[in-house]
């Protein structure tokens, strides 16, 4: 009899050990998407630290601010701190004014100061607050004590030549000693010619009691 000789058995389903590098790779990049996601997003630090020391003294930062208008109980110094920035302190007043829920600062310069442009002057309050904020709405005005004011970092422009330079520079132009050039001496053709000897027979006439030589050219 013939024995059976039986055929190793061969599965379609893929081999175990293939699909494991695939799932490592899974899992790692799931377990690291979970870790982002924990971790705790850190907020950026906004404006400035603003402490009401009384009902009219206000410090923002190491800056000291007087509370001379507080129209509407307007005044909020957590939301003042949000919103201020390094700009505002190069201005003698900071007015604050709301308008749907949201904070908006405007920086003023003193009435005295004749640099600033009139609608950058505090006098000049009441047409801002007219134009451009709500009819009626909540505002206050911090006005600058003590310190200096921040001056606020310009770009310097390249100076330009003044009108005196430019006339200047022609001037020094024209002290410039001018040179007479040579005008080309243009000979005449004849002359540069070679004399052409003069033959023949020299006949003189003396009609009339004058006497001259009549010079035959040779051709």
């Amino acid at each position: 009899m013939t024995e059976k000789v039986k055929k190793p058995y061969k599965s379609s389903k893929p081999t175990k050990h293939k699909e494991e590098p695939a799932a490592t790779l899974t899992e790692e990049i799931t377990a690291v998407l979970e870790e982002i996601k924990e971790e705790p997003v850190k907020e950026k630090k906004k404006g400035e630290i603003v402490t009401l020391v009384d009902d009219v003294h206000v410090t923002i930062g190491e800056r000291q601010y007087l509370l001379v208008k507080n129209h509407r109980e307007a005044f909020d110094g957590e939301r003042l701190g949000e919103r201020f920035s390094d700009v505002l302190s190069r201005y003698d007043y900071i007015v604050g004014d709301w308008g749907y829920d949201q904070l908006r600062l405007k920086g003023f310069f003193n009435e005295s100061n004749r640099k600033a442009a009139p609608e950058q002057r505090i006098d000049t309050l009441e047409d801002y607050l007219y134009e451009y904020c709500n009819f009626g709405c909540a505002y206050f005005v911090i006005e600058r004590v003590g310190g200096k004011r921040e001056k606020q970092q310009t770009r310097r422009k390249k100076p330009t030549k003044k009108p005196f330079n430019q006339n200047q520079a022609h001037t020094e132009e024209k002290r410039v000693p001018v040179t007479n050039k040579a005008k080309p001496v243009i000979k005449n053709r004849k002359e540069n010619e070679p004399k052409k000897a003069v033959v023949g027979n020299q006949k003189k006439d003396t009609t009339g009691g004058r006497s001259f030589t009549i010079r035959q050219r040779e051709e």
